[in-house]
């Protein structure tokens, strides 16, 4: 039996084309804050909240392609701060479209086709769609104080199979919410090094959870599963190729 301590989601790493067009969205219209670039990565954080992560890896055309035809990625949903969402409005950012409910929301794509729904209700289910606010620009607004993935919605071709994949093989330990939509698409199950799409979703665990348990465990389901000597780090594939990434805190 798999261990049922505490597993946290730390954030999406997704592949991209050219950095600074990703990084000047990110930053101007989501109002992320840039913490740091390592080599390919650019590595985001809210401005007030330093343990919120968001990570792109630059992956250029002579090596990586766009995706053909449905994207894996087909929704991220980020909880922010109703206050910090007026100010990004006041921006006169570049939205796809303006929401409202008890607070403003807004849609919005990345240069790589990633869609992004960001608000700050309860229940998203209230959002209806509404003319972009007029609202004096807030000069001092740097970027968001705080951001929490709440929900990734992935196209596959098989809903079962997917929600298998999170729910029965992983017995409801990965706490993230998934939403599958089910299609038709050539670059559904493809490698992640190939596609600007999303490459890994990455957990983290305890200095002293029992990785080698879960290793075996995952083993035993024929999935192509790696643990590192030290029994640190653990890397699995799921039915669409999306790496998961599960880490022993440091």
């Amino acid at each position: 039996m798999i261990s049922k301590e505490s597993v946290l989601f730390q954030q999406p790493i997704l592949r991209v084309n050219n950095r600074q067009e990703n990084i000047d969205f990110y930053e101007k219209v989501l109002g992320m804050k840039r913490l740091r670039e390592e080599n390919a990565l650019t590595i985001f954080t809210a401005y007030q909240n330093d343990k919120a992560r968001f990570t792109i890896e630059e992956s250029p055309a002579d090596r990586t392609r766009a995706v053909k035809g449905t994207h894996k990625l087909q929704e991220i949903v980020l909880k922010v701060p109703s206050d910090d969402i007026l100010a990004l409005l006041s921006q006169k950012i570049e939205v796809d479209s303006v929401l409202k409910g008890k607070h403003y929301a807004f849609r919005a794509t990345s240069p790589e086709g990633a869609s992004f729904l960001v608000h700050a209700e309860d229940n998203v289910e209230c959002l209806a769609q509404a003319d972009y606010p007029e609202l004096p620009v807030i000069e001092e607004f740097k970027g968001v104080s705080d951001f929490g993935l709440e929900a990734i919605a992935l196209a596959v071709p098989d809903k079962a199979v997917a929600r298998a994949f999170y729910e029965d093989i992983f017995e409801g330990i990965l706490p993230l919410s998934l939403a599958f939509i089910e299609a038709d698409g050539p670059d559904l199950q493809v490698s992640p090094e190939k596609t600007w799409d999303l490459e890994i979703l990455e957990f983290q665990v305890s200095a002293s959870y029992d990785l080698k348990v879960l290793y075996q465990h995952l083993l035993s389901y024929d999935l192509d599963v790696y643990l590192d000597p030290k029994e640190k780090v653990l890397v699995v594939s799921d039915t669409s190729r999306i790496e998961i990434w599960i880490s022993k805190s440091l």
